[in-house]
């Protein structure tokens, strides 16, 4: 038993060693990935490593990607082909009936065999009993090596409209990568001034637990001196639970603020963020609304995107179009093959040139179907495009009010936190000189 026991104070020693050392490196992360950011510098960071925009770049290098290819389609096209044919057998022509096909010619050619004038062996090769029943062609190996080159000359307007269509579709991605960077900044700026928010929330809650903390140790010296009730002291311990909670909540607030700027960074889940600025000062617009419509209208990027779009779907409908003309192609072939052309096993090479023209003669109404649906989409991308118009005036015109609404509330809530204070102040004096009610401070403290 004494063994186990000293066994037992062992791995509790070495287990609480474990524990003091992993508490130890995790602390010193936790130090370590602590960040203290001022505004402009969290909004650099998120641009750097923000996902949004790192999405919105590989797209535009997608569709840069996209535009190379359409540019190489008026380019010609190289292919090179090569294959080795192994046959079970050299190709041959039956020849077994050769001797029967020219039996009709022997009759003068054997009189003069009987006369001894041709020897007899002269004949084998034309009777059906002598000779070869197999004549071979070509070869057992068969190689082919080729190259063609296909350049197309008039496909209907087609290839144009392609490029144009992605030229359109390269400047919308260059527009969304810029809407993107702005939409970047603001999720930033934004997560950043909540996390200010939370901690200045946390700090009033701070001074509230310190300012009831104050009143309770009054109420208590007091309630010993009989001067209130007990029932007042309850009252201001409840506030003082009520108070701690909300602190409580603003410490979660707190955390939760730093998880959502981390990820508004790039950042890894868990990192400590501190915010040096504290944003107390106070800016405003002094420009007309109209003048900010007109400056979204022509500005913002992601109504250029759409402007762009709009411009693709009409591309779309030339390339539909298209389909009604001809399609006209040059294709080019050198070839080095074996056997050669009279079957002999050796390589030869040969050329060809092809001029070929096609056209969709009829289709039961499909071309004209599809010039129906490309129209029908670049109506609805125009009718989109007025929409979108619509909704930035509309955005504009209510990010405005709120401006001034905000701009307002600041001053009022100034105002009001200096009334509070004041407030506070004399309600607490009153209290102490017996004019005014416990319920009265706890009210001032609460506003």
């Amino acid at each position: 038993m004494r063994r186990l026991n000293e066994r037992g104070s062992i791995a509790g020693i070495a287990w609480v060693l474990v524990a003091l050392a992993l508490t130890a490196v995790l602390a010193g992360r936790a130090s370590a990935e602590t960040l203290s950011l001022t505004l402009d510098e969290a909004v650099e960071v998120a641009l750097e490593s923000g996902p949004e925009l790192g999405m919105a770049r590989a797209a535009e290098d997608g569709v840069r990607a996209q535009l190379w290819q359409a540019r190489s389609a008026f380019l010609p096209a190289v292919s090179a082909s090569a294959s080795y044919t192994k046959l079970d057998e050299v190709p041959y022509m039956d020849g077994s009936q050769f001797g029967e096909m020219f039996a009709p010619l022997m009759v003068p050619f054997q009189y003069l065999v009987d006369q001894g004038y041709l020897d007899p062996s002269t004949l084998e090769g034309l009777s059906g009993a002598g000779g070869s029943d197999k004549i071979y062609l070509g070869d057992d190996d068969i190689y082919s090596v080729g190259v063609t080159v296909t350049q197309p000359i008039f496909m209907g307007g087609a290839l144009w409209s392609a490029k144009d269509a992605v030229g359109h579709g390269m400047r919308a991605a260059e527009y969304n990568t810029i809407r993107a960077e702005h939409q970047t900044r603001y999720n930033a700026t934004e997560a950043y001034v909540m996390l200010v928010q939370a901690g200045a929330a946390l700090e009033v809650m701070d001074g509230a637990v310190e300012q009831m903390s104050s009143h309770l140790s009054d109420l208590e010296a007091m309630y010993e001196e009989g001067m209130v009730l007990e029932r007042d002291i309850m009252q201001a311990r409840v506030q003082m639970s009520s108070i701690e909670l909300d602190r409580s909540s603003m410490r979660h607030a707190v955390s939760l603020a730093e998880a959502a700027l981390a990820f508004q960074l790039g950042l890894r889940p868990g990192t400590r963020i501190e915010a040096l600025d504290e944003l107390d000062e106070v800016t405003g617009f002094s420009r007309p609304v109209e003048g900010l419509v007109d400056r979204a209208l022509t500005g913002r990027p992601d109504l250029l995107a759409m402007r762009e779009s709009v411009g693709a779907t009409d591309n779309m409908v030339g390339i539909a179009r298209s389909e009604f003309l001809p399609s006209v192609v040059a294709v080019g072939n050198y070839n080095w093959d074996r056997p050669n052309r009279e079957y002999e096993p050796e390589f030869y090479d040969s050329w060809s040139v092809t001029l070929a023209a096609s056209m969709n003669v009829y289709d039961w109404g499909g071309r004209w179907n599809r010039v129906r649906e490309a129209k029908a989409t670049f109506t609805q991308a125009e009718r989109g495009l007025a929409m979108m118009e619509d909704a930035v005036r509309l955005e504009v015109e209510a990010s405005w009010q709120e401006h001034d609404a905000a701009l307002e509330a600041v001053g009022i809530a100034e105002r009001g936190v200096l009334q509070a204070r004041e407030s506070y102040r004399v309600t607490e004096e009153s209290f102490r000189s017996g004019v005014a009610s416990n319920s009265d401070v706890l009210d001032a403290s609460t506003a």
